[in-house]
């Protein structure tokens, strides 16, 4: 009888061990099902406004991203300059972030508009998702687009003349400029960029000004000779750069006294600029 028992516990524990070695292998089987995986991730697009690939300084391009469904949790898409010749200081991008359970986000890309005349740049951008801990959330079928050949051009002030000098070195130099039209000849006419300032940056010739001749002049202030360039914003929108080097004991300048603060410092003609009463026509002295 005894024995009997023995060999009924023994079957009943074969039992069990039998059902539980099932519902492991069982588990186990559903633990290799792939983790992680992105086939019900979303799916992101991305659309420009406007379209095109040139824009001016001052403009903004916005990217907005959709995507085709929800998740819980958040997305960040960056900007990155992949080439071209623009720098950073040129355009401002924030990350977009997709909020959790919103499919649509918008990255905004200023076009900076800095009053300095240069010559059209390119840029070339990607706005993605970089970080793993993003990556990962987004469908691979999710393409980075990618802006080829963008093209910023420069934005000058369209009813006045942009005139920019700049140099190398810590002294300081300034300009004046001088109006010698028929109605103000001879007439001390602008001092903005005499400042403490590389470069100084000068607007006082208008289009609305009297037809004639003005001067842009420097002051040295006795310091040693120096190489410029001076970069002229015309309000048609075109730069004109002139460079040269001021040597007051070289070169006989023409010395205008400027007198606007209340006493005699020497300012000496080195551009010539023209205003025919539509447009400017600047020279080297």
């Amino acid at each position: 009888m005894k024995k009997n028992i023995v060999n009924r516990f023994l079957a009943v524990a074969f039992l069990l061990v039998s059902f539980l070695s099932c519902d492991l292998i069982e588990t186990a089987e559903q633990d290799v099902s792939p983790i992680g995986t992105t086939e019900k991730s979303p799916t992101a697009t991305f659309t420009q406004s406007p379209a095109g690939t040139t824009f001016k300084e001052g403009q903004t391009l916005i990217y907005t991203i959709k995507t085709d469904k929800m998740i819980d949790r958040s997305v960040t898409f960056l900007v990155k300059q992949i080439g071209g010749t623009a720098g950073e200081d040129d355009y401002v991008a924030e990350p977009a972030v997709l909020q959790p359970y919103s499919t649509e986000a918008q990255v905004k890309i200023e076009f900076l508009k800095d009053d300095y005349p240069e010559s059209e740049e390119t840029l070339k951008l990607e706005i993605g998702v970089y970080s793993l801990a993003d990556k990962y959330l987004l469908s691979p079928a999710t393409t980075n687009p990618t802006t080829l050949d963008l093209k910023v051009a420069n934005t000058n002030d369209p009813a006045k003349l942009t005139i920019v000098m700049e140099w190398a070195g810590d002294d300081d130099y300034d300009m004046v400029t001088w109006s010698d039209t028929p109605d103000y000849p001879h007439t001390e006419w602008g001092d903005s960029g005499a400042s403490a300032n590389n470069p100084e940056t000068d607007k006082s010739i208008w289009l609305a000004d009297p037809p004639g001749t003005y001067y842009v002049n420097i002051m040295d202030w006795d310091g040693p000779a120096f190489n410029y360039t001076f970069r002229i914003g015309h309000p048609d929108g075109t730069v004109q750069v002139i460079q040269g080097t001021f040597d007051r004991s070289k070169t006989n300048y023409v010395n205008d006294l400027w007198t606007a603060w209340g006493d005699e410092y020497d300012s000496f003609r080195v551009l010539k600029v023209v205003h025919n009463g539509n447009s400017f026509t600047v020279t080297k002295l």
